[in-house]
């Protein structure tokens, strides 16, 4: 598998970026309750004896087998059976050497049986905060609704790394997109439904497991939009959304996107981020160093700038990290800027690389998409694939580039998702994938009736050595639209 890769010291990225766009409202999913509302007892007619209580717990619903699996798999329990074989192995050894001699025991006897006495300690502090971790299971009604294990699947299957996204010009709600007064996020609702997902998801496994990729998208049809004031406000909402109220951590990443590089103050911007990323430090009297202020956010990152941005934005001082593109084997339009990243050493997300959904054997031969007609859960939405065969020519210029990533699949036997978002990943670029939340998630792999404890995708996506050969490449590099 590829050795992990970090963004920053202390966050790692993931080999495919996961893109979440929400089902519903992010008020609706939060609302959800994994565990069933009481019920009203009956009412006890006259000369009978009191109604049997409502039942309270039921052992064979599946949540109570989800719940099983995921505290084997937690810190706690972990620890707790790291511990109970080291008790009993030093218990055994000790036992043994108690019946020797005094000039044949073991010369560390004192330090094993002083490591004894830690271990027994320690075990109790993780046997409470094991009965703290179940209890709380109780408590968060969220913890095992349906999409917290979409969620978790992903993030057990070693895909750590989550995209705040949804839909953007100009397939939303314009209102939504330039109504507001830069008093809130554009992305509030991923936000918030990530963040709730990673507090859970490092509660039981341990901090720093989860890495949330946030955006800050000001609207530059509203006064405000710019300064330090502004950008103060906005990030301390997003940790709010991610962390919680009361939590001083930093944000991962804090991704902008600017509508026009051309038009406002993008630099100033920048700078504003640029402050929230450093400590603020006094010296004292005494010549020590003191953080008064901690950092807010880890790094910065771009989205969709253009070369010349890029460039302008590292040469102000500004530590950019990541860059976020439109970049696949079917749209080529931001080579240029892939080439200057890559100059500056700025990681690369790519968007787009299965046409949202279009890389996909059952579109093969297919007719195109319409926007009339039931709903099609293997497509990101139906507007965006529309542009995107537009864009590439028309759909008889895609069936011709499906065939070929489906003659490249069959002869390596994976899936053609996997051709795709290998050859992102021979770019050098961390492919972004938009997430599915239907019963089989592992749909945008291409895996439709995937179950069991491995995940639903094609191991050779993540090895080291690419499995495209040189004549695989050369045909996907020739399906690339430059403008």
């Amino acid at each position: 598998s590829r050795p992990p890769v970090d963004l920053v010291p202390g966050v790692s990225l993931s080999p495919v970026i996961s893109a979440v766009w929400l089902p519903l409202d992010a008020k609706v999913m939060l609302s959800e309750n994994w565990q069933p509302a009481p019920t009203e007892p009956e009412e006890v007619q006259e000369g009978q004896g009191p109604a049997a209580p409502p039942p309270t717990f039921n052992p064979g619903a599946p949540e109570y087998d989800v719940m099983a699996k995921r505290l084997s798999k937690s810190v706690p329990l972990r620890r707790y059976n790291q511990l109970i074989v080291s008790i009993k192995t030093l218990e055994t050894h000790l036992e043994a050497e108690e019946k020797k001699k005094e000039k044949d025991r073991d010369e560390k006897l004192e330090e094993k049986t002083a490591q004894l006495e830690l271990d027994k300690a320690a075990l109790i502090e993780v046997e409470a905060q094991l009965t703290e971790l179940k209890a709380s299971f109780y408590e968060d009604p969220n913890c095992l609704v349906h999409w917290m294990g979409v969620l978790f699947s992903l993030a057990d299957a070693g895909l750590t790394t989550f995209d705040v996204s949804g839909r953007s010009f100009p397939h939303t709600n314009l209102r939504e997109l330039f109504n507001n007064e830069n008093g809130s996020s554009y992305y509030q609702g991923p936000e918030q439904v990530l963040g709730a997902f990673k507090r859970r998801y490092e509660k039981e496994r341990g901090p720093g497991k989860i890495q949330l990729l946030t955006r800050l998208v000001p609207n530059m049809f509203q006064d405000g939009f710019s300064g330090q004031a502004y950008v103060d406000g906005m990030v301390d909402k997003v940790r709010q959304a991610v962390y919680g109220a009361e939590s001083t951590d930093p944000l991962d990443l804090v991704q902008l996107f600017w509508w026009d590089v051309k038009e406002g103050n993008v630099e100033a911007t920048l700078r504003a981020l640029q402050r929230l990323s450093e400590d603020k430090i006094e010296v004292t009297e005494e010549g020590e160093a003191v953080i008064t202020e901690p950092r807010k956010l880890r790094s910065i990152g771009l989205v969709d700038f253009p070369p010349r941005a890029i460039v302008q934005a590292i040469q102000a001082g500004v530590p950019i990290v990541s860059l976020s593109i439109p970049f696949s084997i079917a749209d080529r339009r931001y080579l240029e800027a892939l080439s200057t990243a890559r100059t500056y050493n700025v990681k690369v997300f790519a968007r787009d690389g299965l046409m949202a959904g279009l890389i996909n054997e059952k579109y093969v031969g297919a007719a195109c998409p319409s926007t009339t007609g039931a709903i099609d859960t293997d497509l990101d939405e139906v507007a965006t694939v529309l542009d995107q065969v537009n864009n590439y020519g028309g759909w008889e210029k895609v069936q011709s580039l499906l065939k070929v990533v489906k003659r490249v699949a069959d002869k390596h036997s994976v899936r053609m998702q996997t051709v795709a978002l290998r050859w992102q990943i021979d770019q050098g670029t961390f492919p972004v994938v938009t997430t599915r939340w239907g019963e089989q998630n592992w749909t945008q792999f291409g895996y439709y009736y995937h179950s069991g404890p491995h995940p639903g995708l094609d191991w050779q996506l993540f090895q080291v050595d690419s499995f495209l050969d040189v004549e695989d490449v050369a045909a996907l590099n020739a399906l690339g639209q430059l403008v």
